[in-house]
């Protein structure tokens, strides 16, 4: 596990229990960053325990949880 990977694991333990969130299990982080020129990267951070296909298949569990209301409401339907 890389310090990155631990500190935001950490990170979100802390600020999910201390919203009554539950205990954090797994996580996949996908920031984007802009480096000193300006720059755009993209960036997947995974907790420990996380497999490739676990973290697709969270990240593809996400998109689905966002694109149905999204399609909901630019096709008018209820909210």
């Amino acid at each position: 596990m890389t310090d990155l990977a631990a500190d935001i694991e950490e990170a979100l333990t802390d600020v999910l229990g201390g919203h009554e969130r539950g205990m954090l299990s797994r996580a996949v982080v996908v920031a984007e960053l802009l480096d000193a020129d300006g720059e755009r990267t993209l960036s997947i951070i995974t907790t420990p325990g996380v497999t490739e296909w676990d973290g697709l298949g969270m990240c593809r569990y996400g998109v689905l949880s966002i694109e149905g209301p999204a399609a909901s409401h630019f096709t008018g339907g209820s909210d």
